[in-house]
């Protein structure tokens, strides 16, 4: 079965078997995994590799995994809105601590919720999870770190480098 076709079946599926019709079911190299089922409006719920269309036992508990998370969507995408309003404050904190600096935060719903340091040319220096239950001395280890590691990079001929916190 070709992908496309396989992505269809699968959205068919989860559609008969979740009673939704806002269900996305996409592919791209370019994702960490490259199937994605999503809400229409929102970031995926559920991914995974595209090579398993040739297991139906990896499959089918996909699929179940995959129901079992759109039919919680909103009570899923409400708690992350929640956790959302906890977090931002830490990031906004950050981001004035480090203003010559360009911090992007990126969410993951039901994952986590990224930030990416970047300067000189948008090469990433540092990159870390935010998460809802920290405290001031996780944002200063946090702070210490970020400034510890930009000092390395400019210390090594100007170039940026990147690590993961």
């Amino acid at each position: 079965m070709e992908l496309e076709e396989w992505l269809e079946s699968m959205k068919l599926v989860l559609t008969r078997r979740t009673g939704r019709s806002d269900i996305e079911v996409t592919a791209g190299p370019y994702r960490s995994y490259d199937v994605r089922v999503s809400h229409k409006d929102c970031h995926p719920v559920v991914d995974f590799y595209s090579a398993m269309r040739w297991d139906p036992k990896r499959v089918n508990a996909a699929l179940s995994y995959a129901v079992s998370m759109v039919r919680d969507w909103e009570a899923t995408l409400a708690a992350h809105e929640k956790e959302m309003e906890v977090v931002r404050p830490h990031f906004e904190r950050l981001q004035k601590i480090f203003s010559d600096y360009e911090l992007r935060y990126t969410v993951q719903y039901g994952e986590t919720h990224f930030v990416r340091v970047e300067r000189e040319h948008g090469k990433t220096i540092v990159s870390f999870d935010l998460w809802p239950a920290m405290k001031e001395g996780d944002i200063q280890r946090l702070a210490n770190y970020i400034r510890e590691y930009a000092h390395k990079v400019a210390q090594s001929s100007g170039m940026a480098g990147a690590d993961y916190w």
